[in-house]
């Protein structure tokens, strides 16, 4: 027993040194420290994103005053987490699943079709905004676990249209609700990514110059550009 408790110890460190080198765990935690709170009051921001005052993330600093980095997204309203985009994602295919069962047309492969496709858009945007970073010239200093973090939050508009299509049918009110969240992701993206396309938003009118404006275009065109992948992704 005791040889088989400490191969299973042995086995269990090697796996998650190795699990480490690939994956930065401190900084994946920092994306799931959230609260009840948190989910809730984030909810409603992703919902009625304008009525939200401020988009600045708040700030941690050393005991000297330099900064260490951002806080958490339970001490922070705007900072981006992956609790509600997995959470979404999950709920996402098991409405994939539900409405097909509805509509009595259900094959398992349905869930991985739609695991797949998510996972693809997601991967896509975070790859068509370091394309356009790189383009445009500009400093990439986001994690790549915030892009995946916000491009993750539309599966939340998502879920509530299809829900709306199951409790309405095909009527008109489904659609009023797919336009009504894919405007409030729109609106939330352009509000929250502003930092990482345009790291000089402080900037006034005056040095709105060429370069400034296509990454403004760029910026808008991500945050259209959410309707567009929501339309393909709702049931």
């Amino acid at each position: 027993m005791q040889f088989a408790g400490s191969a299973m110890a042995q086995g269990s460190a090697y796996v998650e040194k190795n699990f480490n080198r690939w994956v930065n765990m401190p900084a994946l935690r920092h994306y799931f420290n959230v609260s009840n709170s948190y989910v809730m009051s984030k909810l409603r921001l992703l919902l009625f994103p304008w009525r939200n005052s401020s988009w600045n993330r708040l700030i941690m600093r050393s005991e000297t005053g330099q900064m260490e980095g951002f806080k958490p997204p339970r001490e922070d309203i705007n900072s981006p987490d992956l609790y509600i985009p997995v959470m979404a994602v999950v709920t996402y295919v098991l409405l994939c699943g539900l409405t097909a069962g509805l509509h009595k047309n259900f094959h398992p492969e349905m869930l991985y079709v739609a695991v797949s496709t998510s996972v693809a858009v997601v991967f896509w945007e975070i790859a068509y905004t370091r394309l356009g970073c790189y383009f445009l010239s500009i400093p990439f200093e986001a994690s790549m676990l915030d892009l995946l973090s916000y491009y993750g939050y539309k599966f939340v508009g998502i879920i509530v249209t299809d829900i709306a299509r199951l409790i309405g049918g095909s009527g008109y009110i489904p659609w009023l609700v797919f336009f009504y969240t894919g405007l409030c992701v729109s609106f939330f993206l352009l509000r929250s990514m502003r930092y990482v396309i345009l790291p000089d938003a402080a900037a006034g009118p005056s040095t709105m110059n060429p370069q400034r404006k296509r990454r403004l275009w760029f910026l808008l065109t991500i945050a259209a550009l959410q309707i567009v992948y929501m339309f393909f992704l709702v049931n």
